[in-house]
């Protein structure tokens, strides 16, 4: 009986073990907005890359960014995106694009939907991407976002600009972390049952 008792507190162990790797994706939205950005021409109807982003702040939350969530993010927070240029055609990650309260977000691809206009009446981007954001206890999700900006009618560098980025519902896959933990465990339960019945 004492055996068994043995066991059975393996087993639970090993249950309470592959509970507590479920997996916690980001949910909702976030956006930002800024002061300015500068482009590498001067306008976004032919800019094809953000030199430099000036003051951006957190403009909109929801789901995990948001109150009630122990991680909340208020409008008006400073967010770090990376210094140098980030090229609206990129197919290469850029790791840390941006963080904010904790949150770390890798772009993993992005480019231009759409372009056009005259420089200094009404000239527009639309650049969008995807990649992935984690921190703060949860699983790397892949977002979905995108980029708009538009030339202020005086023609000074555009001031205009927003950055809004979803998740999808989708994480990233953990490279089998969890399988082999839960493996492992298993293993030891089945060794631990055969010592205590040999």
């Amino acid at each position: 009986m004492n055996k068994m008792i043995k066991f059975a507190s393996v087993v639970a162990v090993t249950v309470a073990l592959a509970q507590t790797l479920q997996a916690v994706p980001v949910t909702g939205s976030i956006g930002f907005s800024g002061v300015g950005v500068t482009f590498n021409t001067g306008t976004a109807a032919t800019a094809t890359a953000v030199t430099a982003w000036i003051a951006p702040v957190v403009s909109g939350v929801s789901g995990t960014f948001a109150t009630p969530s122990p991680f909340a993010v208020a409008n008006g927070t400073p967010v770090a995106f990376a210094p140098g240029t980030w090229n609206f055609n990129t197919v290469s990650t850029i790791n840390n694009f941006w963080s904010v309260g904790g949150f770390t977000f890798n772009l993993l691809s992005s480019a231009i939907l759409s372009q056009g206009g005259i420089p200094g009446v009404n000239a527009f981007v639309v650049v969008s991407g995807t990649g992935t954001v984690s921190g703060n206890g949860y699983t790397p999700t892949t977002l979905s976002w995108s980029f708009t900006s538009q030339d202020p009618a005086s023609g000074a560098n555009p001031t205009s600009w927003s950055f809004s980025a979803s998740a999808n519902g989708a994480s990233v896959p953990d490279g089998g972390a969890t399988v082999m933990l839960l493996g492992i465990a298993l293993s030891g339960a089945a060794l631990l049952r055969k010592k205590l019945t040999a």
